[in-house]
């Protein structure tokens, strides 16, 4: 959780009242005693002017302007907690992205096959073939499949190992995927056939 020090200015404030400024959560406040009654002057981090000022007659007015103050600390204690809790999560998130980056640099080997689901209102597969690993750079080679309908244009399929089709492409790893083109990622093949659909 983060931590805040008193403001600048409600300290120099304070200086003058006799009083010691106070810190509720992030808003620095200085209590004094005015001519019309107690006052408070609060600030939030980084304001030159106070962001809150009050003028209690009575002791309600006074409880009442305090309840405020700290009903505001307390939002901006939920929101540093929010913005803390979805930083940790993207770090996770990253640190998982590494870790399975990392594991399909390892475990890629030539041979293996990927495939790439894509398409705008039907499943296109592709599937390609390992053919060479130089360092970050892998060299894939699309494969031929065998399709088999089961519906009403659509069906499973699967590919063809070493039957090629096309040229050698060269490609960068980055991620746990290798990037086809603007449309097309492809990802290792887990064995199993994959859903397709056509049209016309």
């Amino acid at each position: 959780m983060k931590t805040y020090r008193i403001n600048k200015n409600a300290a120099r404030l304070a200086q003058g009242t006799g009083f010691a400024p106070e810190l509720i959560y992030n808003i620095s406040l200085v209590r004094f005693q005015g001519r019309n009654g107690h006052c408070i002057a609060a600030w939030t981090p980084g304001m030159k002017r106070p962001r809150y000022v009050y003028r209690a007659h009575t002791p309600e007015e006074y409880d009442k302007a305090m309840e405020r103050i700290r009903q505001e600390a307390e939002r901006f204690r939920r929101h540093d907690e929010a913005q803390e809790k979805a930083a940790a999560a993207f770090r996770r998130h990253d640190e998982a992205v590494a870790r399975s980056s990392e594991e399909f640099r390892r475990s890629l080997r030539v041979g293996d096959i990927l495939y790439s689901s894509w398409g705008w209102e039907q499943t296109n597969i592709d599937f390609y073939q390992v053919v060479a690993i130089r360092g970050s750079a892998v060299d894939l080679r699309q494969l031929d499949q065998r399709t088999t309908e089961d519906g009403y244009m659509c069906g499973t399929t699967v590919p063809l190992p070493d039957v090629f089709k096309g040229k050698t492409h060269t490609h960068r790893l980055s991620k746990n995927y290798i990037r086809i083109d603007s449309c097309r990622t492809a990802w290792k093949w887990d064995g199993q056939p994959c859903r397709c659909s056509w049209y016309g």
